[in-house]
């Protein structure tokens, strides 16, 4: 960013940024971040004076760099806020929303992006013991442009579906963008069980197990729909464990 540009945020608008009770990050346009504020710093656990300079999607797991690029991207070719993104971090654990905004220079032309982030662990999260991992009890999921806390123990199943987690309770669905991979280490393994790559399923609304072929099985949930999820060899054994079928 220009030495121009960083003027947007200097002066009494930094005093401002530095004072509000939410984490703000800026990037400039090569995704540079060129500000963060104290309760950034505290929500991400990084060393501000570390980060200046960095570009942002070293701050992020290589899984996740082409979500958070094409996120920033977005936001940056519509000119609009968008939707949010909710993210957990290990050490201790931390969920977090961040939502995208384009900046803009006093002529109204983009010259970058604020991430302004808030902290939903204390509604989402607990944990049984200090030294657990902390679980979900709450999932965080888009509904228009809001992001809404469901209860896990509403949720039928989930479906991992292309960059999102699709979350079925037992007449809606919602998106979540966290991965049914971090999900299924955040869930309670006695409430729910990934049955297949795709599928993680509530134990308690599973209304039906039937053989499809010798050792693979079909499960139906008790949903609206009835719907059939197919369960893995891996899965199988899983259920098999905890069911004792």
């Amino acid at each position: 960013m220009g030495q121009g540009n960083k003027e947007e945020i200097s002066g009494k608008g930094k005093e401002l940024l530095f004072s509000l009770g939410i984490g703000v990050v800026v990037i400039d346009l090569e995704n540079q971040i060129t500000f963060m504020n104290p309760f950034a710093e505290k929500m991400l656990a990084r060393v501000r004076n570390h980060v200046i300079g960095l570009d942002v999607l070293e701050c992020h797991l290589p899984e996740h760099r082409e979500s958070v690029n094409n996120l920033i991207k977005h936001t940056l070719e519509s000119g609009a806020q968008s939707l949010p993104m909710v993210k957990i971090i290990d050490g201790p654990t931390t969920l977090l929303s961040v939502r995208l905004s384009p900046l803009l220079d006093s002529r109204n032309r983009r010259v970058g992006v604020v991430l302004v982030i808030n902290d939903l662990t204390s509604e989402t999260m607990i944990a049984e013991k200090e030294t657990s991992s902390a679980h979900l009890m709450k999932l965080p999921i888009f509904e228009k442009d809001k992001i809404l806390l469901l209860d896990v123990d509403k949720i039928i199943f989930l479906q991992s579906v292309r960059n999102y987690t699709s979350a079925h309770t037992y007449d809606k669905e919602f998106l979540s963008n966290l991965p049914l991979g971090e999900l299924e280490k955040r869930f309670e393994k006695k409430l729910f069980c990934r049955v297949h790559r795709s599928f993680m399923v509530n134990l308690s609304k599973i209304e039906e197990i039937s053989s499809v072929r010798s050792g693979r099985y079909h499960i139906r949930v008790d949903n609206k729909e009835k719907t059939v999820i197919p369960v893995s060899r891996k899965g199988t054994d899983k259920l098999r464990k905890i069911l004792r079928f």
